[in-house]
């Protein structure tokens, strides 16, 4: 699916000048679909960030940067519900640091804060399909 469209921009008179085609980002709400892929390149990216991370011995790094830039990207390329992505943020990152504490005490730290931030990501992603599809009265 494009994430945006052409539109013809027509002057007072009618006509079309030369270059006048704006992109315009469509605000569609966010289907079950499209999050679950969101999710699942998400997982993906958390996996090898996690592997990486692992790897290299460092149990410190936040192993959730790299998602707050494929969500942004995501977010900024034309899914601008702007409620929604308040209210995801804000739920997905109580999830995440409600688990960081609880699982954190377990001898593994870079496992617990993987398993924090993919339940946090999925009640993120969760919240913003459903907000996205409330639509407000003028």
């Amino acid at each position: 699916m494009p994430l945006a469209r052409r539109r013809r921009h027509d002057d007072a008179d009618g006509d079309r000048g030369e270059g006048e085609d704006d992109v315009v980002s469509e605000r569609r709400p966010v289907t079950w679909a499209e999050a679950a892929k969101v999710s699942v390149q998400c997982a993906v990216v958390l996996a090898v960030t996690w592997a990486a991370l692992d790897q290299l011995g460092e149990r410190q790094l936040p192993v959730a940067a790299p998602l707050v830039f494929v969500l942004a990207r995501w977010f900024f390329t034309g899914r601008r519900h702007w409620g929604a992505g308040l209210a995801a943020a804000v739920t997905g990152s109580a999830v995440l640091f409600v688990l960081a504490d609880r699982l954190r005490p377990r001898p593994d730290r870079l496992l617990a804060d993987t398993v924090a931030t993919a339940v946090g990501l999925a009640v993120a992603l969760a919240v913003f399909t459903l907000g996205s599809r409330v639509r407000r009265r003028a």
